[in-house]
């Protein structure tokens, strides 16, 4: 069996899958405002970038057109050498402004290409904590904990970081479905609760339009329609009609997930805002906007400048404000790997012992990790079915009938003998069953004894856990969500494992 991220340091692994915007709707990140009349734009560092520029935005500056900014106001920063393998002499032409970075990746191609100027994919750099060095090379920062939209300054509403679940997801064409699926901080992805009975992001109808087979991802109608716009334009020197982004994805790129809502702090009130991220952009409606500016375009420019050269939106275990840390073995793999750390993100505990049992198939192997709940003082059993492909699923039992000590009640998969509960999630999920195979020899048990030894060290992280699958073979197993939030809730103090990948690390239980 293929096992991954094994190693250290800070290379691009597995560990971050897409994981591990949005709008400032305003030039200052703090309220709505419609675009004023303004000077000429800061001086552009290219001529190319001031005629791409002019083409939409000048018109906003000097009053002639009332529309909300595509590229923003002026240059915010001047002429700067990024590192970029595939540029002249390894570097690009960039600059920034508050809705993009405009690029010239090569300063000898056709200046009369549309493509000739781009900019960057920065909403996936940000969301992902991945910066864009060449067209194949990247470096790990940090998923940016930004606000997406509204107020930056605030502890509410979703950052560039909670999208980490969403980025990862195919989702099926939805045209002339209600969009009223909503994300929360965390990352938690609901589409439960935004109907009438809820939230009631229904009442706003928002339904979805277009699908873009490229990346899989539904297109609202709101959207839809700001992306094909048409209005004045300069041309040549002279205004005239067309389209403002010519294909719809030349300014944004292609969709990378589904719209989804979120209370967003906007003038100090919370307030619901949908919020879809593109490739480069990150598009908003706030239905209490004024009309014509209902549908802005994020401040990204700003919030990647603000990560890339100020270190804004550092989470938590980069802040040393984790109230508990990893330590031995568990420590060194979480310290010496910062994939590690940044999709677990804080302990919520010291390590502990629990019952392990595991069983390995033709493609992958099942563990199961039993706990003690605290409140209740019965057990339970969290079984992660882990795929060859480094996916993921968890399954949940709940009470489990056993003692300190003992082993899992038993079952059988064709003629291997397993526990009733691995038996129970083979059979009755097609999934399971086809993606692992069958079994290639028996289930095996390491119980934990009431005094805290025997079983496996674990330890309980906010995007997962961290537990030892063999102590002498020196296995680390990091089983985390995508999305950074590890765990669901059922009833008022159980929370169980939600589990979407997995990784192994070789070392040993000591520091």
């Amino acid at each position: 069996m293929k096992i991954s991220l094994r190693g250290k340091g800070r290379s691009s692994t597995k560990l971050m899958v897409a994981a591990i915007s949005l709008v400032c709707l305003s030039a200052t990140g703090n309220s709505v405002l419609l675009p004023s009349p303004a000077q000429a734009a800061g001086s552009f560092a290219d001529p190319a970038f001031q005629t791409l520029w002019a083409r939409t935005d000048s018109l906003v500056a000097s009053g002639q057109v009332k529309r909300s900014w595509l590229w923003g106001p002026q240059a915010n920063s001047g002429a700067l050498y990024e590192d970029y393998a595939e540029g002249a002499s390894g570097k690009r032409l960039v600059q920034y402004l508050d809705k993009s970075r405009m690029e010239i990746n090569n300063p000898n191609g056709d200046k009369n290409d549309r493509f000739y100027v781009t900019n960057g994919l920065l909403t996936v750099e940000l969301i992902t904590g991945y910066m864009q060095t060449g067209n194949n090379s990247r470096v790990l920062r940090w998923p940016a904990h930004i606000p997406l939209a509204g107020d930056t300054n605030v502890e509410i509403g979703p950052t560039y970081a909670s999208f980490a679940g969403a980025i990862t997801r195919k989702d099926e064409t939805k045209s002339g479905q209600i969009v009223n699926a909503e994300v929360m901080d965390d990352g938690t992805l609901d589409f439960v609760h935004g109907g009438p009975d809820y939230a009631n992001f229904d009442q706003y109808s928002v339904h979805y339009t277009y699908y873009e087979a490229v990346t899989g991802h539904n297109i609202p109608d709101i959207f839809w329609s700001f992306l094909n716009a048409t209005g004045p334009v300069l041309s040549e020197g002279r205004q005239v009609t067309a389209r403002l982004s010519d294909p719809y994805f030349y300014a944004t790129g292609y969709p990378i997930a589904d719209a989804y809502w979120a209370f967003s702090t906007v003038n100090g009130e919370s307030t619901p805002v949908l919020i879809q991220p593109f490739q480069r952009r990150v598009l908003t409606y706030v239905p209490s906007a004024p009309e014509g500016f209902k549908v802005q375009v994020g401040n990204i420019g700003q919030h990647y400048y603000d990560w890339r050269y100020n270190d804004a939106g550092e989470p938590p275990v980069l802040t040393d404000s984790c109230e508990n840390s990893p330590a031995a073995g568990f420590g060194k793999v979480y310290n010496d790997n910062l994939p590690v750390k940044l999709v677990l993100g804080c302990a919520l505990a010291s390590e502990f012992r629990v019952t392990i049992t595991q069983q390995t198939f033709e493609h992958g192997l099942m563990l199961s990790v039993v706990h003690l709940d605290f409140y209740s003082n019965q057990y339970y059993d969290e079984v992660q079915a882990l795929f060859v492909d480094n996916t993921a699923h968890s399954y949940h039992f709940y009470p489990v009938d056993m003692a300190a000590g003992a082993s899992p009640p038993s079952g059988t998969i064709g003629s291997y003998s397993s526990t009733a509960d691995f038996a129970n999630v083979w059979s009755q999920n097609v999934e399971v069953g086809t993606k692992l195979g069958n079994p290639t020899a028996n289930s095996s048990t390491v119980p934990a004894e009431a005094d805290g030894t025997g079983g496996a060290p674990a330890q309980l992280f906010t995007g997962g856990l961290m537990l030892y699958r063999n102590l002498a073979g020196g296995q680390i197993y990091v089983l985390f969500n995508s999305s950074g939030n590890g765990y669901v809730s059922q009833g008022p103090h159980l929370k169980f494992s939600n589990i979407d990948h997995w990784a192994v690390y070789q070392d040993t239980y000591q520091p």
